[in-house]
C-alpha cells in the first residue's frame, strides 16, 4: 500500500519499518529461546522433546494470533535455520520440513482466522494442516525424513507430540482469552 508523502505524491511503503523491526527480533528471538529452553531441560537421551512439545511453533502461533501475519512468515521461514545455526537442532533437512510445515500451519492458521474467526480451537487445524504440507514434501523428497515413508514418518509425529498439541490449544486459548479481539482487549480485530 503506498505512503502518501509531505508533497502528496505517493510511494511505496517500506518492509521493514522500526515497528516491525522490533516485532521480528522478539519473535525470533522467541523462536530461538523456547526450543533452547526444551533442549536445554536434563531428560533421557530418547526423550526427544523438542518433537514432543512443539516449541517451534508458539511464536508463529503468537504471531498469527495477534494479527500480524508478515512477522509470523517471516518467523516460519527463519526460525528452524536460527534454531539451526544457534544450537544445532533441528538437522539441515529437519529444518526444510519444519519450515514447510510452519509456513503451513501459519497460512492455514492465519486462513481460518480470516474465514471463522477468532476460536481457541484454530491451532490445531492449523497444526494438521502444516503436518499435512510436510508430508507432501517429505512424499516428494523422502531424503528429507532419511528415506522413511511420510505418512508414517506423520503418524509417529502426531504420536509423539500430542502434548505439543494440546500445548498449543492451551495458548490459543490462553491468548482469546486475557489477549481478546477486538479494541478493549488489544488483541487482533479480525485477524
Amino acid at each position: 500500500m503506498p505512503e502518501p508523502s509531505s508533497a502528496g505524491v505517493s510511494r511505496p511503503a517500506r518492509f521493514l519499518t522500526l515497528s516491525l523491526g522490533h516485532e521480528l527480533g522478539i519473535l525470533l528471538s522467541l523462536s530461538v529461546m523456547f526450543p533452547f529452553m526444551i533442549h536445554v531441560i536434563p531428560v533421557p537421551e530418547n526423550a526427544q522433546l523438542g518433537p514432543r512439545l512443539l516449541p517451534m511453533f508458539y511464536a508463529p502461533l503468537l504471531a498469527t494470533l495477534w494479527g500480524r501475519p508478515r512477522s509470523a512468515l517471516v518467523v516460519a521461514l527463519l526460525a528452524p535455520w536460527l534454531n539451526w545455526a544457534l544450537i544445532s537442532h533441528p538437522s539441515p533437512p529437519g529444518a526444510i520440513v519444519m519450515m514447510v510445515q510452519l509456513l503451513g500451519f501459519v497460512y492455514v492458521l492465519r486462513a481460518l482466522l480470516t474465514g471463522m474467526g477468532v476460536h481457541w480451537f484454530l491451532a490445531v487445524p492449523a497444526y494438521f494442516s502444516g503436518l499435512a504440507a510436510s508430508v507432501l514434501a517429505t512424499g516428494i523428497f523422502p531424503a528429507l525424513i532419511g528415506g522413511r515413508e511420510a505418512l508414517a514418518w506423520a503418524a509417529r509425529s502426531v504420536a509423539i507430540g500430542l502434548p505439543g498439541i494440546v500445548i498449543l490449544l492451551l495458548l490459543n486459548w490462553l491468548v482469546l482469552r486475557y489477549y481478546p479481539p477486538g479494541t478493549g482487549g488489544g488483541g487482533p480485530i479480525a485477524a
